[in-house]
């Protein structure tokens, strides 16, 4: 039997936003709060993989500026042993 007065409704009204309420508590606590969670430590790994990326750069750059070095190294020697070419 739907309601017919006002005290009727404010006790539906007030039914209905325990109700919800209730839901989305649960929901913050069965779903949100888990992925914040996650999220915080996804965001931890990725600055921890964005370090060790720096790094490697570093090693690489590295690792190019010696090749850089032998390549003239060696080129300067051809150019004394063979002056002609």
């Amino acid at each position: 039997m739907p309601p017919h007065n006002i005290d009727e409704w404010a006790a539906l009204f007030s039914i209905m936003s325990i109700a919800i309420g209730g839901l989305i508590g649960l929901v913050n606590f069965w779903v949100i709060r888990p992925l914040k969670d996650m999220m915080a430590n996804l965001s931890e790994k990725f600055g921890t993989l964005n370090r060790t990326l720096e790094i490697m750069q570093g090693d690489v750059d590295r690792i190019d500026e010696k090749v850089n070095d032998h390549e003239k190294r060696i080129y300067g020697l051809e150019i004394q042993t063979h002056p002609e070419s």
